[in-house]
């Protein structure tokens, strides 16, 4: 499926739901758009970040309330997110080998990035202080989110050397919590990954490094 047929998909889905409600049973089905710094933690002393790494993620969330005032409620999505990270950790493919090294002076690299694009199914406990005709409230929305690392690239540029790879060696399935935090329009929005981010097999000194995403997250009705 390409971004076209996604978001027709979503369109559509959007449309059905809204056609359905009424005064007695509403819904905060929802299109989002979230907007992150990106970072890898770890305890790895030769492992800097620099430049600023970003994280955009889009899609559509249904919403099943499961108490008689539509308060709490579970939320299932599907999206996508478009990601890069910078920072000191080069990587190469030679021999059918898979190689990372650290970058002893990053200053003198003008381009050292990775960037991939995830297929992401969030699963959320919802609370909000909602009703049918108010739109501004509170809410909490608290869960995982399961992501599929769908294409991956890396771009080394240090003005003498260009190199860039399609496919860098990703932990291609990532399950991460989320909290989504708060009013109206403006919500703090935190991911923390819980499996290693890189596939280690042939580097046994990348484990430990993990997703970390702060930022916001919009919604629209």
């Amino acid at each position: 499926m390409n971004i076209r047929d996604f978001l027709i998909f979503i369109l559509l889905i959007s449309h059905l739901s809204i056609c359905s409600q009424d005064q007695q049973r509403y819904f905060e089905d929802q299109f989002y758009l979230g907007l992150s710094y990106n970072s890898l933690g770890g305890k790895i002393n030769e492992f800097k970040e620099n430049k600023f790494s970003y994280s955009i993620n889009y899609g559509f969330i249904k919403d099943l309330p499961i108490n008689k005032k539509r308060n709490y409620s579970f939320g299932l999505g599907i999206g996508l997110g478009h990601n890069t990270l910078n920072n000191n950790l080069s990587y190469s493919f030679f021999n059918n080998t898979s190689n990372f090294n650290f970058i002893e002076n990053a200053s003198s690299v003008k381009v050292n990035r990775y960037n991939y694009t995830e297929l992401q199914i969030p699963i959320e406990l919802r609370w909000r202080n909602s009703s049918y005709n108010n739109y501004s409230f509170w809410r909490v929305y608290a869960g995982v989110r399961y992501s599929r690392i769908i294409s991956s690239k890396y771009i080394f540029d240090d003005n003498i050397t260009i190199n860039k790879t399609k496919e860098f060696p990703v932990n291609k399935n990532q399950l991460g919590v989320i909290i989504n935090i708060g009013y109206n329009t403006w919500n703090i929005s935190v991911y923390q990954s819980i499996d290693n981010f890189f596939n280690y097999e042939n580097n046994p000194n990348l484990s430990g490094l993990k997703q970390f995403r702060l930022g916001f997250i919009f919604y629209i009705f």
